[in-house]
């Protein structure tokens, strides 16, 4: 079909027919005919497309396609940078990042109503996005459509670089990050808060909805890590840190507040709120201010959970203690097969970790305690070896699977595993990734280790059903198996 048979369009037109078997295309352009042929579905639509976006390089200006198969048909437009969109969006859209900047809302690529819009005949249509560079394709449909073998769910696109284990290539939505930073993501798996490529903090909800966005109070260079989700004044808040300042935004949206850090201090977030620690002295941040909670003599402050602190001695029970004086003591309870407590390792999040004798053999015995009552969550016989340079991170200490050296632990049924070397990084649903060997590994309670493609990156959270990776200062959600 030529512009000639286009009448309005005066940009150049091309048809690709799918045949019935999807293993042929015919594709038409000014008159001239060409076939292509593909092993899968996907690959005859990639060689189809790569047809038009060729011809609207060389001649410099987008291309019409009109493409059809046995379920419907829709339109689309290729441009000479290598990008196939909707015919229906806006050319602006063409040359933005993946993920750039949005307004408030559904966002990424594939969650607005606004990044659906074709018209079909029949049940299905699809519409292929052929990201420049790459050789990509992205699949969209419209709801309530069922995907084709092969081809990517609703509103998705494909990743472009391996998925780790237990999560597949398929994007849900992508966001720019800002050069150098990383996103936050919530342990319960329910909100995402991430700088963007403009300078702005971002708050997504689990399902990949923009909740609000603010200006930061300093270049995101300065801020020294990823965003957290802490407790602050009794109300669940995103918290940053410069250089002496902690930054905190409520979660339900609002003007930041801030509270200033002793030169000599430092923060630790591996509890529920922040704990400033000077020394051995323990503060917690309340309406602004730093305020002190006791330390009991030959104890150390190890988290903090509202305002109130946990203190651990290196054998014995432990303690909380608040601003207002208050304190209770806590005793561990035996685990299994134990003796004698050799000493407490650290307290994790709502866990207390400890190290016993065991009963027979030369071993130790690593158990999770609940850093209430004290109840043991679960425990494994290991190496005393595999824990000389296990390093106490919260980040493996998940809802649903717990890790610390090379135990991995589901703490709802006790059920562990000893993965030996194996050093864990994060939790992610009911995986532990980490490395084992020097290469990236997921493991779960089972013990299995689950290697990672090599490229792969590691996920920084689960953000409801999806993990959350980073690659080229750009996250990407993307779908479990």
């Amino acid at each position: 079909m030529s512009r000639a048979s286009r009448p309005g369009h005066p940009r150049p037109t091309a048809v690709i027919v799918i045949a019935t078997d999807e293993r042929s295309a015919d594709i038409t352009i000014e008159g001239q005919r060409q076939v292509v042929a593909g092993q899968t579905p996907k690959e005859t639509r990639r060689a189809a497309l790569d047809v038009a976006t060729a011809y609207a390089a060389r001649i410099g200006q987008p291309v019409l396609i009109d493409a059809r198969d046995s379920n419907g048909y829709w339109n689309l437009i290729a441009t000479p940078d290598g990008v196939v969109q909707a015919a229906d969006r806006l050319p602006e859209a063409v040359s933005a990042p993946p993920g750039g900047p949005v307004a408030a809302g559904p966002s990424g690529t594939g969650r607005g109503s606004g990044r659906r819009g074709l018209v079909i005949v029949g049940a299905v249509v699809l519409a292929l996005v052929l990201i420049a560079g790459t050789g990509a394709v992205v699949w969209r449909f419209l709801p309530d459509s069922a995907p084709a073998a092969g081809e990517q769910p609703a509103g998705t696109e494909a990743l472009g670089h391996p998925a780790p284990p237990g999560f597949t290539d398929t994007v849900a939505f992508s966001e720019a990050l800002a050069p150098g930073s990383s996103p936050g993501v919530g342990r319960d798996g329910g909100h995402m808060a991430f700088m963007d490529a403009e300078g702005r903090l971002n708050l997504f909800s689990a399902d990949g909805t923009r909740l609000w966005s603010a200006d930061l109070p300093a270049l995101p260079g300065e801020f020294l890590d990823a965003p957290r989700f802490v407790e602050y004044d009794g109300e669940p808040a995103v918290v940053m840190e410069t250089a002496g300042t902690l930054w905190f935004w409520p979660l339900g949206g609002g003007s930041h507040s801030s509270v200033d850090l002793p030169e000599d201090g430092f923060s630790q977030y591996v509890g529920t709120s922040v704990l400033v620690r000077r020394g051995n002295e323990a503060f917690v941040p309340v309406d602004g201010e730093l305020v002190a909670v006791e330390v009991p003599e030959g104890s150390a402050p190890m988290l903090a959970e509202g305002t109130e602190v946990l203190n651990a001695v290196v054998n014995g029970p432990w303690t909380w203690t608040d601003p207002e004086g208050r304190s209770s003591a806590v005793t561990a309870q035996r685990p299994e097969g134990a003796g004698e407590m050799e000493s407490v390792v650290t307290a994790l999040r709502e866990y207390v970790i400890i190290r016993w004798k065991p009963l027979r053999g030369e071993g130790t015995v690593l158990a999770f305690h609940d850093s209430r009552d004290g109840s043991v969550a679960g425990s494994a016989e290991v190496d005393p070896a595999d824990l000389e340079e296990a390093r106490h991170r919260s980040g493996p200490v998940g809802t649903e699977v717990v890790s610390y050296g090379p135990l991995v632990l589901d703490p709802e049924s006790g059920t562990a595993a000893v993965v030996p070397g194996f050093e864990p990084e994060i939790a992610v649903g009911t995986l532990v990734f980490g490395r084992l060997g020097g290469a990236l590994t997921a493991v779960g309670p089972d013990g299995e280790p689950r290697p990672a493609r090599s490229g792969a990156a590691q996920p920084v959270g689960l953000l409801g059903d999806n993990a959350v990776v980073v690659h080229d200062d750009h996250l990407y959600a993307i779908s479990s198996h």
